[in-house]
């Protein structure tokens, strides 16, 4: 311990030593660097000075020749030379003026004299040393020629020529309106040369070729390390550079300065870095000296030993270190003890873990990690059939071999599962018993104190049985039981995923619906069981024609579905025949007996991303429906615009549309005044009709609604709306039973019905209506077809005092053979009759003749369709007794009989 502690001093005073060398080597740098920086201060500030001093000089020599200008120009001589141009006699007067002003010599030295006319051309000149064909600065110049706009002001340029720097002024001759320019040159080297007296050192000028203009006598141009030169670089006004103006600067007392400042700062520095080594040896030392009483107490510590030490008799900056070193034994204790009881439950938790595992049926791994077994629950001993013993250390690659398919073909990489980069649902492995089983594969990472993984968990789960039972749920959910095609909602997936996956611009796919056409007759007649064998008969041939990429589906009962994808529809139409034929050839036997078997099929293509199932299903089926009608044992091929099945599409939608405006009360009802010809009766009568609000509130007339009412057995229900409504609205309005008589519409159907004979004896004598405010008009087609029934059904209900009218007469091939059988009221002529009856004669001997025969019969006759009045007329010849039409009037809700609070009757002739 004790050589611990001196190593540990000897380190600390080399380091001590270190710095202070460190220290006292930043001084001596600091000290060098201070001398370059005032060294490189000074050089700056004497090219400032020389920079200021060459500006003032160059613009004081503008100043003495632009005044030599001016005094010039005011010369008796020069003004008498100008307004002669008498370039002689200027010439002569300007060689005088050299010697005249002599004291212009003492400020400059002239070079040149040159007087311009305005447009810059020499008009006189004079000059010394060869300057003639000098004419001036550019940059004077470019200001005369070609302007428009005199210059009034002086204009000053620097320029060089022939390795010479001088300086122009340009004055105009004149105050108000320049007569000519007065062109001074001057030598700008004499004018630098006074630089030296104002800055107190000699100077050197050069022109910026290099060649002297200038140098002091004192001037040295040996190397001198004493003395600094300082350069300014003039620029001429013609960018060039005009001249090097350089100074001599003796730095020596400079230096000396510099020298005695380094010497003081390094003699403090060197004192300071003394005092403080002795100080921290000293502070060190005094430190140093309690450290012995802390070196056994951590000797105890080491063997186990938690001995405090006391805090007496110890110096104050040690005290707070031993009593925090006490606080840390007491810690440790306590952290021991603390250990000792984890240990403790830590052995009674690997106790219960361990038996939990075993009780876990599912195999349950530990693996480390390096990925080797280092525990093994039972469930992996007997799914590896090998004991844990067998199974520690051995890596898990070996032993767990696991593949994604059940052909077991690929090998799934475990590593990739442990770290999630692979997912997998399920997994297949051969156990002991060499026999392929489903896996659920899980993992788990262990994660120590400091966050790290220290291995996995691994939970393997066999499903075979569990996903046999789903797959088998899966089929039965999707599929047909009798015939193992898809069910319904499995064939509309089917759809909707060709539509989703393989869209394009054109169908390339053909859905198709077949529907078995004797299907009621076999299931009726020979029962369930023969209606079963058949649907799986049609099943077989559908399947042995079809492809083994078509989907067949069983509808419903007996209504098949099927699509071939990317099938081009001749050749699909070819197949469809083939199974319409083979379904035909092949007869249904049962019981000894046998039937014609034959079906219907509906056919067209799709496949493009707006084709809906909804929409296809509907057109195929109506289709098939088509194809049935037709006779079956056929198909029917429909485009987008098939006539026929949107038609049939339409009176189907008209289904919907019918039951809900009987349960949201969109029916209304409308009248159409019957007016006597040449007599007025009792009564208003109105023939009621009917129409339907759809959700815009538009009025559809019921030529749109009735037709699929017939076909659907829907006009049942609308004949008794229009009943009952006609009931309630003669009740609702009192006193209107004694002045109008309602003509009602009632269908073949409903007179055939013995439900609605019921309802309609019950609703006439339930009401308080006077039954002679009532009339039922029933159709000439509609009576024929079943005499005896109607004439049943007419006497029935007349016999409350109701009356009857036929209608559309006329038309039935037997007209006048059945109708004296017929206690009706009225006899209605069909509007194909009346409607020709001014042009054509034929039709007006036919209206007339079923009149006669109806007054025969005691019938009031009425006609429709009268559009005008010149058919009113022709109608009262042919002794008909009523009107109806536009020309009477035109068809009106039935409100507007109380809206209006009377009943207008039409009275002609």
């Amino acid at each position: 311990m004790m050589s611990r502690l001196y190593s540990f001093k000897v380190i600390i005073g080399a380091a001590l030593l270190w710095l202070g060398v460190l220290a006292y080597g930043l001084a001596i740098y600091s000290t060098q660097v201070y001398r370059d920086h005032a060294i490189q201060v000074q050089v700056e500030t004497l090219q400032i000075q020389l920079e200021k001093e060459s500006d003032e000089a160059i613009q004081d020599l503008y100043d003495r020749v632009k005044l030599f200008a001016l005094r010039l120009q005011t010369e008796t001589p020069f003004e008498q030379a100008l307004a002669s141009r008498d370039q002689v006699a200027m010439e002569a007067w300007l060689a005088k003026s050299y010697t005249r002003y002599q004291m212009s010599r003492g400020l400059f030295k002239l070079k040149a004299i040159l007087v311009r006319d305005l447009s810059g051309e020499i008009f006189a000149q004079s000059s010394v040393d060869g300057l003639n064909s000098y004419a001036g600065c550019a940059k004077v110049l470019e200001s005369l020629g070609g302007s428009l706009i005199r210059m009034l002001k002086p204009r000053y340029a620097l320029c060089s020529f022939d390795n010479r720097l001088f300086g122009e002024v340009l004055v105009p001759v004149g105050t108000l309106e320049p007569r000519a320019y007065l062109h001074i040159i001057a030598d700008a080297g004499e004018g630098l040369s006074n630089i030296e007296s104002k800055i107190g050192m000699p100077i050197r000028v050069t022109h910026g070729s290099g060649e002297l203009l200038y140098r002091s006598e004192q001037w040295s141009d040996a190397g001198d390390d004493a003395l600094l030169y300082p350069t300014f670089k003039l620029y001429g006004d013609d960018a060039f550079v005009a001249a090097d103006v350089s100074a001599a600067y003796d730095q020596q007392p400079l230096i000396d300065r510099l020298h005695h400042t380094e010497t003081g700062f390094l003699v403090i520095t060197t004192m300071a870095t003394i005092v403080a080594l002795v100080l921290v040896l000293f502070m060190l030392n005094r430190a140093f000296q309690p450290m012995n009483k802390l070196r056994n107490s951590v000797g105890a510590l080491l063997t186990g030993k938690y001995a405090p030490i006391s805090e007496d008799k110890l110096p104050n900056e040690l005290r707070d270190l031993v009593i925090a070193y006490n606080q840390m034994v007491e810690g440790l204790e306590i952290e021991t003890i603390n250990r000792r009881n984890i240990e403790e439950r830590l052995r009674s938790e690997k106790d219960f873990i361990s038996t939990t595992l075993d009780s876990i049926g599912n195999p349950v791994i530990v693996i480390d990690s390096k990925e080797c077994i280092k525990l093994a629950n039972p469930g992996a001993e007997k799914l590896f059939g090998q004991k844990q013993d067998a199974l520690i250390d051995c890596s898990i690659h070996e032993l767990l071999i696991l593949y994604s398919n059940r052909k077991a073909t690929r090998i799934v990489n475990i590593t990739q599962l442990l770290n999630r980069k692979l997912s997998m649902s399920s997994m297949f492995f051969y156990d002991a018993g060499h026999n392929l089983v489903e896996l659920e594969f899980s993992a788990s990472p262990m994660i120590d104190i400091v966050a790290e993984d220290i291995g996995f968990v691994i939970i393997l789960k066999d499903v075979s049985e569990d996903r046999k039972l789903r797959r088998k749920l899966s089929y039965e959910g999707s599929h047909d039981q009798l015939t193992g095609f898809l069910n319904r909602a499995a064939f509309e997936q089917k759809f909707e995923n060709l539509v989703t996956e393989d869209n394009g611009a054109l169908p390339q796919h053909v859905i198709a619906y077949l529907d078995i056409d004797q299907f009621r007759t076999v299931n009726e007649t020979c029962g369930s069981a023969a209606g079963d064998l058949l649907l799986k008969q049609i099943s077989t041939i559908m399947k042995k024609q079809m492809r083994q990429s078509d989907v067949l589906s069983r509808l419903s009962g007996d209504e098949f579905g099927f699509i071939m994808p990317f099938f081009e529809m001749e050749r699909a139409l070819q197949s469809i025949q083939k199974i319409i034929i083979e379904i035909q050839h092949s007869r249904f036997a049962w019981n000894e007996q046998e039937y014609r078997v034959t079906a219907s099929i509906g056919v067209m293509a799709f496949g493009r991303m707006s084709d809906e199932y909804a929409d296809h299903y509907s057109k195929v089926s109506t289709a098939c429906f088509l194809a049935k009608q037709n006779g079956g044992n056929q198909y029917h091929y429909i485009d987008e615009n098939d006539e026929k099945v949107l038609a049939q599409q339409e009176s189907m939608e008209w289904v919907s549309g019918i039951m809900e405006g009987l349960t949201n009360d969109r029916f209304c009802l409308y009248v159409q005044p019957i007016v006597g010809i040449d007599q007025a009766d009792q009564y208003a009568h109105y023939e009621v009709l009917i129409r339907y609000r759809d959700h815009d509130g538009n009025i559809i007339p019921p030529g749109h609604f009735l037709p699929s009412a017939e076909r659907y057995n829907l006009i049942e229900r609308i004949d008794s709306w229009v009943v009952g409504t006609v009931i309630q609205w003669l009740q609702d309005n009192p006193g209107m039973d004694q002045k109008i008589m309602f003509s009602i519409n009632l269908s073949g159907r409903s007179i055939s019905s013995q439900t609605f004979n019921t309802f309609l004896r019950e609703a006439l004598i339930a009401s308080n209506v006077d039954m002679r405010a009532l009339c039922f008009e029933i159709t000439e087609t509609a009576v024929v077809d079943n005499v005896e029934r109607s004439v049943e059904f007419i006497n029935s209900i007349k016999e409350l005092g109701v009356r009857f009218s036929l209608d559309d007469f006329g038309t039935g091939l037997s007209s006048f053979s059945y109708l004296k059988q017929f206690p009706v009221d009225y006899l209605k002529i069909d509007g194909e009759f009346v409607r020709d009856i001014i042009e054509d004669d034929k039709s007006y001997v036919f209206v007339r003749s079923m009149t006669e025969v109806g007054h025969c019969l005691d019938m009031k006759v009425i006609a429709e369709f009268v559009e005008s009045d010149t058919m009113f007329d022709k109608l009262r010849e042919a002794n008909v007794d009523y009107a109806q039409g536009y020309s009477v009037g035109k068809p009106a809700p039935i409100e507007t009989l109380v809206e209006n609070d009377q009943v207008d009757q039409k009275k002609v002739g």
